[in-house]
C-alpha cells in the first residue's frame, strides 16, 4: 500500500491498561521499511511503568484523531528525560 508515511499530532499518551503512564506533547509515527517508529516529546513520565509495560508488552500508545483514536502496541521503548523512541507493533483497530 505505502512504501513511506508519516503522521503527526499534538497530545497523546502511553498506557498501561487503564492508566497513562506517559503524556506526550507531540509526536511522530514514520512507516519505512515496513516498520512503524515512534518519536515524541514527553511532557510527564513515569519511567517504571513504561520500562514494566514494556517488558510485559501491554504498553500502547494512542491518540485522539477523528471520529476515534489511533492505538499502536509498543514492542520497543527508550524514555529519556524529554524524548521518547519506539518500535510500534501493526495499528490496532
Amino acid at each position: 500500500m505505502f512504501n513511506s508515511l508519516t503522521i503527526r499530532g499534538g497530545p497523546a499518551s502511553l498506557v498501561w491498561g487503564y492508566r497513562p503512564v506517559a503524556v506526550l506533547t507531540t509526536w511522530r509515527i514514520t512507516k519505512a521499511d515496513g516498520g512503524w517508529k515512534l518519536t515524541a516529546t514527553l511532557a510527564a513520565r513515569d519511567k517504571w511503568q513504561v520500562e514494566q509495560a514494556a517488558k510485559l508488552k501491554e504498553l500502547l500508545f494512542t491518540a485522539p484523531r477523528d471520529k476515534g483514536r489511533w492505538c499502536w502496541e509498543l514492542q520497543q521503548v527508550d524514555v529519556g528525560t524529554n524524548e521518547l523512541r519506539a518500535i510500534l507493533g501493526q495499528p490496532l483497530n
